[in-house]
């Protein structure tokens, strides 16, 4: 009896390390899809943050009703993904620093490299961005555009929301915005307290911004920053559009 127990035993325990050893015929998820988000109004890759926002994906050829995924969008306005499963998919630039955008539909991912490019249209631009050293205190100034000064929400046309403020980023390396700053300048001290309606911010009404805004942050010597500003309004996540980085090197004398 114990004879015939321990060769079932044996028998199951060889039966499942064969299940485990059987191969697995799928294929490794291999097609390929990039491209760029677009500032609408000037045809150039959205300025924005390193993992500051995503293209958001649904497979609609595996699933009527399938769970998002998400592909981030680089620093420099560029996504790039090489691991999916060929398929048709539905396409969304999601949780960004800009007005909601149109999801396009249908797009056939394969093994070839497929390129998709969205268009979105920024909340702010931030304009006219100096930067200028004098021994260890350096003068970040800017204006500020409004692409859109009035938005459609729930159908009723409204004035877009109030802009929060205007604040520096300084960085030591290239990554530079929200997602990777100098703690130390993130203070009160150190930004423009706006919480204004664009109509006082622009009030002969052209899109930008009346005044200059200027802040002086000071800076070690023998560093090598990089520099940005960036502005928000009250709206959804309140994230910040930016300007372009510039490299600020202090002397060591």
């Amino acid at each position: 009896m114990k004879n015939l127990l321990y060769s079932l035993m044996l028998g199951l325990l060889l039966y499942g390390f064969s299940s485990c050893m059987e191969i697995d015929n799928f294929d490794a998820p291999d097609a390929h899809i990039t491209g760029r988000l677009i500032d609408k109004t000037t045809g150039q890759n959205f300025i924005t943050d390193h993992g500051d926002t995503h293209i958001r994906i649904w497979e609609m050829s595996y699933s009527t009703n399938p769970t998002p995924q998400s592909i981030p969008v680089q620093f420099d306005g560029k996504y790039n993904n090489e691991k999916l499963f060929a398929g048709t998919y539905d396409m969304l630039p999601f949780n960004g620093p800009y007005w909601p955008a149109d999801t396009v539909k249908g797009v056939g991912i394969g093994k070839r490299t497929t390129t998709q490019d969205f268009e979105v249209t920024p909340y702010l631009h931030i304009t006219d961005f100096e930067a200028t050293l004098e021994g260890t205190m350096l003068t970040l100034s800017c204006k500020l555009s409004a692409p859109l000064t009035e938005i459609t929400i729930n159908g009723e046309t409204v004035p877009i929301p109030n802009v929060l403020e205007i604040r520096p980023f300084l960085s030591l390396t290239q990554y530079c915005g929200e997602a990777n700053y100098i703690g130390e300048y993130w203070t009160n001290s150190y930004r423009v307290n706006l919480r204004s309606p664009w109509e006082r911010i622009d009030a002969n009404g052209d899109g930008k911004s009346d005044n200059t805004y200027t802040i002086i942050v000071p800076v070690k010597k023998g560093y090598t920053y990089n520099v940005r500003m960036g502005a928000n309004v009250n709206y959804t996540h309140q994230k910040f559009n930016y300007s372009e980085v510039k490299r600020i090197v202090v002397p060591n004398e």
